[in-house]
């Protein structure tokens, strides 16, 4: 039996209560929404079950990793064309670090990293190992207990503050003195982030940063489309946080630009600042969002193309 049923046979009756009390005209929208959702999958299932075997091994093993690669390309690669043709790019008034952009080189061996780290993710995902483990775990992906809206929005809500705790103390870890320089310190190098920051890692680092990502889903419920929809919304979410603009509306991506340009090892002041994601809540409990508040509010404009900016003392070594 899955882990998560528990939770659903405990949250489910509450959104039935709310819906039971909710008048016609949204009730009407939720079984719409609820037929949308049905009909999508079962969308989905005729189409790979068509051109695929195992249509349930692809559905589980190969749709939650590639609808996240494909979007993260889609997202990015703009990004990187801005980057060379500012001058070209309608949001560059939002640019944090006003008039500083990644060299060619630099972008060139990005997109090695990055291509090499997706495809041990993919393979990791592919594998027969993984497929036997979801299986143990009685994980789904045909009708049979489909989600609802209602259980999306829970669902996923989870999802978001699962991955921010868990990913607060993994990337704490890595700041540690060992694991920054040995291994965390790749993703450190990129100081001007652009979009793909959000995966240039040392291979170790995005394998063990996966778990946080990997994990909440199969917390929260046994069915893929849950995995399909966090997927789709931590790749919007951690592409943001790394994309280099204060986009408006957008969560505010300010306090990880500041994290990869100021928050290093060898700096006692920055070393754990802004270690979290989405709403920052355990950076907000444990104080570690407050120094990025102070210097923000110290230097609004934040980091210029005159301003000179902070540099790892061992930097040079690298």
């Amino acid at each position: 039996m899955a882990l998560p049923l528990p939770l659903n046979e405990f949250i489910r009756p509450l959104f039935q209560q709310i819906y039971d009390a909710s008048p016609p005209i949204l009730t009407s929208l939720v079984d719409q929404s609820n037929q949308i959702i049905a009909w999508g999958w079962s969308t989905t299932i005729d189409l790979t079950s068509s051109f695929m075997s195992d249509s349930h091994y692809f559905r589980i093993c190969v749709l939650p990793t590639g609808i996240s690669l494909a979007l993260f390309w889609m997202l990015n690669i703009p990004l990187l064309f801005f980057n060379f043709y500012p001058n070209l790019n309608p949001i560059e008034s939002w640019k944090i670090q006003k008039g500083r952009y990644e060299t060619l080189d630099r972008v060139a061996w990005m997109v090695v990293v990055v291509v090499v780290n997706q495809t041990v993710a993919m393979a990791i995902s592919m594998s027969q190992q993984n497929y036997q483990g979801l299986l143990d775990l009685n994980y789904q992906s045909g009708m049979a207990d489909i989600p609802t809206l209602g259980d999306l929005l829970w669902q996923v809500t989870a999802c978001c503050y699962l991955y921010d705790a868990i990913f607060f103390a993994c990337h704490c870890l890595m700041h540690t003195k060992w694991l920054y320089h040995n291994i965390h310190k790749v993703h450190h190098k990129s100081k001007i982030t652009i979009g793909i920051s959000s995966a240039y890692f040392h291979p170790a680092d995005y394998v063990f940063s996966a778990i946080a990502v990997v994990l909440p889903p199969l917390l929260v419920s046994n069915h893929v489309l849950t995995s399909c929809l966090w997927m789709t919304v931590f790749m919007f979410e951690t592409t943001n946080a790394h994309c280099g603009y204060e986009i408006p509306f957008a969560p505010s991506a300010k306090d990880h630009d500041f994290h990869h340009s100021h928050s290093f090892y060898s700096s006692k002041e920055y070393r754990f600042v802004t270690m979290g994601a989405f709403a920052l809540v355990w950076d907000r409990l444990f104080g570690t969002k407050q120094p990025v508040d102070d210097w923000w509010a110290k230097n609004p404009n934040g980091i210029t193309k005159r301003m000179k900016a902070p540099v790892e003392k061992d930097q040079k070594k690298d």
